[in-house]
């Protein structure tokens, strides 16, 4: 598989191309396996691409544009690839974005938790890609953004308020932020998602492995 040369090195360019290097993978068969990680309920969107695949394709395009992007770029390559309604094309572009952590500003915060609230990762495979990758990492670089996550756990939105806990298991893992997420865990305890209690057993694993 190659990316070839592009004329015009933009994002919306290369989101195009991830496109379409997704759908030349495409396999039915796949999608059909991943689609049982859902509840029936579940409105996912598949191709049905291996998850070494995706990673691949999206390696690839971080090494053709990594001379020359910015934060700016893998953002906006992020921006239009989550608003596709493909899980994988979602995927491509959290982890090319996750790539740009050292230059992380905390404006991206908000920008997560628009992602969430308008529904762009509605699921718990596109939620926790966002929470661990990119969330995670952000709030390791601005450690105060921290204090701002209880507010999340009172969102309408379920994936709003499974990013506040899944953000925070890397660091839990560390020992870092255990306060605000055991205050968290707390906060989440009657929540009638069965998705919100895994998230919180998750996250309270975590805190007590330290």
């Amino acid at each position: 598989m190659t990316v070839g040369l592009m004329t015009h090195n933009t994002p919306s360019n290369w989101a195009k191309a991830a496109l379409r290097m997704l759908r030349v993978c495409a396999d039915k068969r796949v999608a059909e396996q991943a689609r049982t990680y859902f509840k029936p309920h579940e409105k996912v969107a598949l191709l049905g691409i291996k998850t070494q695949k995706a990673r691949d394709i999206e390696k690839e395009i971080f090494r053709a544009v990594k001379p020359t992007w910015s934060i700016q770029d893998a953002l906006a390559f992020c921006d239009t690839l989550i608003r596709n309604r493909y899980l994988e094309a979602k995927g491509i572009g959290i982890l090319l974005l996750s790539r740009y952590q050292s230059r992380y500003d905390r404006g991206l915060f908000e920008t997560i938790r628009g992602w969430l609230a308008d529904g762009h990762c509605a699921n718990w495979a596109s939620t926790d890609a966002m929470s661990i990758a990119v969330l995670a990492p952000l709030l390791a670089r601005y450690p105060g953004l921290s204090k701002e996550l209880p507010d999340w756990t009172r969102s309408a939105n379920l994936w709003v308020r499974r990013a506040a806990a899944v953000s925070l298991t890397p660091l839990a893992r560390k020992g870092k932020h255990l306060d605000t997420a055991y205050g968290i865990a707390h906060s989440l305890l009657d929540a009638p998602e069965d998705l919100m209690h895994k998230a919180v057993g998750w996250l309270l694993r975590e805190c007590g492995k330290t």
